[in-house]
């Protein structure tokens, strides 16, 4: 008889279990959680700034100085990663928040650096050292600069928001969510500006990024320029009251998040 009790029970627990477990298969899945997964598990998103730097160094040599102009191009590039993404759902609304901006190392090609010497018949300096001695300074201000641009430049962040909204849109219809607005949030964290490289600039002159002057010399020390970075042209354009304002528009860098050893 305690072999058929326990028999009766086994049939039962199992039927329960059977049960349970269809009725789990059978629950709708939330779109919503199938969004963050996507986004958390697919999605780093990357943006850029080209800049051209020029500035004029009149560096103290026996002799004559020399007056050395430097022009390089640089490569600022950012990256958004939604490891950590969140998706609220308030009717017809999806409000999304994602972590701060990084900035990653900039690019700098010296191999398209251009320089131009005078008064060099008329001191000993070495010509090739002195010019070497300003490529070293270019990552460094590439690196200030990346970070300038992160801290000023709204639109940097305007371009991310308008990517990662339209992802959101795109995974949206795909799921068949009815969604009329999606607000994006990322938050803010304001990076800390690196200290600009010394640039023995000419008197008068300042250095300069995009025509922009962000340093000149001021008591034998290099110190910053306030400048506010034009508008990307992904961004949306100025607008009047009887005009509604255009979303960002552009093709950004989305990548698959690769497996790290």
């Amino acid at each position: 008889m305690r072999y058929v009790v326990v028999a009766l029970l086994a049939v039962v627990i199992g039927a329960f279990a059977a049960r349970s477990y269809y009725r789990k298969e059978a629950e709708p899945v939330d779109p919503i959680s199938v969004m963050v997964t996507q986004l958390r598990t697919h999605a780093i998103i990357e943006h850029e700034r080209q800049v051209a730097v020029w500035y004029r160094a009149c560096p103290a040599v026996t002799g004559i100085d020399p007056e050395i102009f430097i022009a390089w191009p640089a490569k600022l590039s950012y990256e958004l990663e939604l490891s950590d993404v969140q998706i609220e759902r308030a009717g017809d609304t999806l409000k999304v928040r994602a972590r701060p901006i990084r900035a990653d190392e900039p690019a700098v090609p010296t191999d398209f650096l251009d320089y131009l010497s005078t008064n060099s018949l008329f001191n000993f300096a070495n010509e090739e050292k002195l010019v070497n001695r300003e490529v070293q300074k270019s990552s460094a201000l590439a690196r200030y600069l990346t970070a300038y641009y992160l801290l000023r430049d709204e639109s940097l962040r305007g371009d991310f928001a308008a990517e990662v909204q339209g992802l959101v849109e795109r995974l949206a219809g795909a799921l068949g969510v009815p969604v009329t607005h999606v607000e994006v949030d990322i938050a803010r964290e304001d990076p800390k500006l690196p200290k600009l490289p010394s640039l023995e600039l000419c008197d008068g002159s300042a250095a300069s990024v995009n025509g922009l002057p962000f340093a000149r010399l001021e008591d034998a020390h290099t110190v910053p320029i306030a400048f506010r970075p034009p508008p990307s042209v992904r961004a949306a354009p100025v607008f009047t009251p009887s005009q509604p304002p255009s979303r960002p528009e552009g093709i950004a860098s989305v990548y698959g998040r690769a497996k790290r050893n």
